[in-house]
C-alpha cells in the first residue's frame, strides 16, 4: 500500500517536471511520514487519509517548488546586480566616456530590490522617484531641460495615486498635479502664466461634480464658467485683470450659499486636528509662496520644484512623529539634487539615497 502511494506521488511529480533531485527528496520525506503514521494508525486508509491524496499532494507540492524556484531567480538576479551595475558603468565610462550620467546604471540595484520583493503595484510605486531621477537627469544633462524638467517628479504623487486611490477619487485628486504640469510648460514655453493659472480652478469644478445634488453641480458649474468669462473679458478688453478677479468672488457666494465653505475660524474643530489642518494650510501656502519667489525673483524653477516636497514630509510626520523612514526618500532626493546641482556632485551624490535602507534598518533593528 505505501509502494503504490508513492508511485502514484511519483509519476505525478515527473508528469510536473519537477527535477530528479526533488523528486527523491520528496519522496523520502513521504515514505518516512508514511511509516510514522501507519506505525501509529495501523490503518493504511487512515494513514492516506492524513497525508491526503498523492495527485493532490503533488499539485500542492509543485505550486511550493515552482515558488521556491522563481524565489530562488529573483534573489540571484538581485545579488549579481551589483556586478552588473559595475560592469555597465564601467563600459559606459570608459568605452563612451560617459561615467556620468552612466553612474545611473546603479539605480538598478534598489530599484531590481524593491521590484522583486513587493508585489507588483507597490514596486512600481516605490521604484518611481529613482526613474523620476533618472528621466530628469537625462532631460537635463541631455537638453538642458532642468526647468521644467522638474515636472516628472510629479509622477511619484501621480502614480501612487493611479494605482492606489479608489476610480473615483483619481480625477480630483491628480487635477492638482496636470494642472501644475499644464500651467508650468504653457508659461514656460509660451509666457502665458496669465491666464493659463484658471487650468487650477479644474480642481474645485472636477470636485463639485461629486456632489449629489445635480442642480447644485449646475449651479456651481456656471457660477465658474460665468467668473471665468468676467475675468477674462476684463482682462482682454480693458487690461483690468485685478478687477476681473473679483468675479471669483461668485462661487464663493455660491459655496456660503450651499453651506459648502466656511470660514477658517470655525472650520475644523478645536483641537489637535485643528491644529494639524492649520499647519498643513501653511505648509502649502508657504511652499507655493517660496517656489514662485525663488522663480521670479532669481530665476531659479531649476531648483525651486524641491520646496514641494516640503507638503509630504509636514504630512507624514504629523501622522508618524516618531519615524524618520516615511520621510528619507524626501530628503534623498533633496540631499542628491542639491549636491548634484549646486556643486556638480552627481556622480557621488546618488549615494545620497543609501540613507533610506540605514535608516529603516537603524529604525528597525
Amino acid at each position: 500500500m505505501k509502494q503504490d502511494y508513492l508511485k502514484v506521488l511519483k509519476e505525478k511529480l515527473y508528469e510536473f517536471q519537477a527535477s530528479k533531485q526533488d523528486i527523491d527528496d520528496i519522496l523520502s520525506d513521504y515514505e518516512q511520514l508514511y511509516d510514522d503514521a501507519y506505525q501509529k494508525y495501523q490503518d493504511h486508509d487512515k494513514v492516506k487519509e492524513i497525508l491526503g491524496n498523492p495527485k493532490d499532494v503533488a499539485h500542492e507540492l509543485i505550486d511550493t517548488l515552482h515558488i521556491k524556484k522563481e524565489r530562488n531567480i529573483k534573489t540571484k538576479i538581485v545579488a549579481i546586480m551589483p556586478f552588473i551595475s559595475v560592469i555597465i558603468f564601467m563600459g559606459l565610462g570608459f568605452g563612451l566616456d560617459l561615467w556620468n550620467p552612466g553612474w545611473l546604471v546603479f539605480l538598478l540595484i534598489p530599484m531590481t530590490a524593491i521590484l522583486f520583493s513587493t508585489r507588483l503595484k507597490e514596486g512600481i510605486i516605490a521604484i518611481t522617484p529613482f526613474v523620476s531621477v533618472i528621466v530628469y537627469l537625462i532631460l537635463g544633462f541631455g537638453f538642458d531641460a532642468w526647468h521644467p524638467g522638474w515636472l516628472v517628479f510629479l509622477s511619484i504623487p501621480m502614480i501612487s495615486i493611479l494605482l492606489s486611490a479608489k476610480a473615483k477619487d483619481i480625477p480630483v485628486s491628480i487635477s492638482v498635479f496636470v494642472s501644475v504640469i499644464i500651467f508650468t510648460l504653457i508659461g514656460t514655453y509660451y509666457n502665458l502664466w496669465n491666464p493659463t493659472w484658471l487650468v487650477f480652478l479644474s480642481t474645485p469644478m472636477i470636485g463639485v461634480l461629486y456632489k449629489e445634488n445635480k442642480l447644485h453641480v449646475l449651479i456651481y458649474e456656471l457660477s465658474f464658467i460665468i467668473a471665468i468669462g468676467v475675468y477674462l473679458f476684463m482682462g482682454y478688453n480693458y487690461g483690468l485683470w485685478q478687477w476681473g478677479i473679483l468675479g471669483f468672488i461668485l462661487p464663493v457666494i455660491v459655496g456660503l450659499l450651499f453651506g459648502d465653505v466656511h470660514f477658517m475660524w470655525s472650520y475644523p474643530p478645536k483641537g489637535r486636528k485643528r491644529m494639524e489642518w492649520m499647519i498643513m494650510v501653511s505648509t502649502v501656502f508657504i511652499a507655493l509662496t517660496t517656489f514662485l519667489a525663488l522663480g521670479y525673483l532669481i530665476n531659479g524653477w531649476a531648483y525651486a520644484w524641491q520646496v514641494f516636497l516640503l507638503i509630504p514630509v509636514v504630512a507624514i510626520l504629523l501622522g508618524e512623529p516618531k519615524h524618520l523612514t516615511p520621510i528619507m526618500p524626501f530628503i534623498s532626493v533633496v540631499l542628491f539634487f542639491s549636491l548634484g546641482y549646486f556643486f556638480s556632485l552627481f556622480h557621488i551624490s546618488w549615494m545620497a539615497f543609501l540613507l533610506i535602507p540605514m535608516v529603516a534598518i537603524m529604525e528597525n533593528a
